[in-house]
């Protein structure tokens, strides 16, 4: 996509309209560095191909809103454009169902969220992760992401007229709680009970319950979900061996790098461990 002004844009969008893989190609590049405001001015509003660029680059500046209106009118001309069917989607995801109850639209915005950091535009803050750690702890590395790089408050920023405002204040209340390193006291059941040291929270986790045994540490947020504690995330596993370590790295600031980094690191010959996450929620 060129980035001079001057350029002509009706050849550059009838080309781009001939291949659907080079279309949805140059619309992440645009997502991920937005086109300069003159030249968004000059697209050609009557090609869906156009209308599409100009959702991205406003998408990749943080107004969803913007993307959404220009989204529905590129369908309205081409109903069967691949990559606007995708951001219609995820636009009208972010409108959760009146009618279910704060935890169950608390699962789905923690969903929403990780397909927002997803997104060509910060993808790399993954991916930046994943080259400093391990490739099996994705999963975890996003989740990491999500909350040190605060990917929820540009969600907010972006998206945060489309929620109720109960999905902002749990929102907003995700955003200040801290990654912490929790020991498994114990498992009955479906129910997990943990301690950072400080604080004791239980969770009704049925995934976790059957994953986690006393004694073991797990670096993760536990987070609100409108009734009770919650683990939405994917948690990372901690060689009791390296306790120390790893709470060395959780005080003050928390650098989401140094936290990758230390995953990648060999445990000491003392505990044989081996980083882990836990496997896919």
């Amino acid at each position: 996509m060129p980035r001079d002004e001057g350029a002509d844009l009706s050849a550059v969008i009838a080309n781009l309209s001939r291949s659907a893989e080079t279309l949805a190609r140059v619309a992440d590049e645009v997502e991920r560095e937005p086109l300069p405001s003159g030249l968004v001015a000059a697209l050609p509003r009557t090609e869906p191909a156009a209308l599409l660029l100009a959702a991205r680059s406003a998408e990749g500046e943080g107004r969803s809103f913007e993307a959404a209106g220009l989204i529905t009118e590129a369908l309205a001309l081409d109903p069967d454009l691949a990559p606007a069917k995708l951001d219609a989607a995820d636009y009208a995801a972010c409108r959760t169902d009146p009618r279910q109850e704060l935890p169950d639209r608390a699962a789905h915005l923690f969903r929403r969220l990780t397909a927002y950091l997803y997104r060509p535009a910060r993808r790399h803050l993954v991916d930046e992760l994943v080259a400093r750690s391990v490739r099996v702890a994705e999963l975890a590395l996003a989740d990491l992401a999500l909350f040190e790089h605060d990917v929820i408050g540009e969600f907010l920023d972006a998206r945060g007229e489309w929620l109720r405002e109960d999905e902002v204040r749990l929102l907003e209340s995700w955003r200040a709680t801290p990654t912490r390193l929790w020991e498994v006291l114990g498992v009955s059941g479906d129910e997990v009970a943990l301690s950072d040291g400080e604080d004791k929270v239980t969770v009704t986790d049925e995934l976790l319950s059957g994953q986690a045994l006393p004694g073991d540490l797990m670096l993760t947020r536990v987070l609100h979900d409108g009734t009770g504690p919650r683990v939405f995330g994917h948690p990372f596993k901690v060689d009791p061996a390296r306790r120390e370590e790893m709470l060395d790295l959780l005080t003050g600031s928390v650098d989401p790098r140094a936290v990758a980094a230390f995953f990648r690191r060999p445990a000491g010959p003392a505990s044989g461990g081996t980083p882990t996450t836990a496997p896919p929620r």
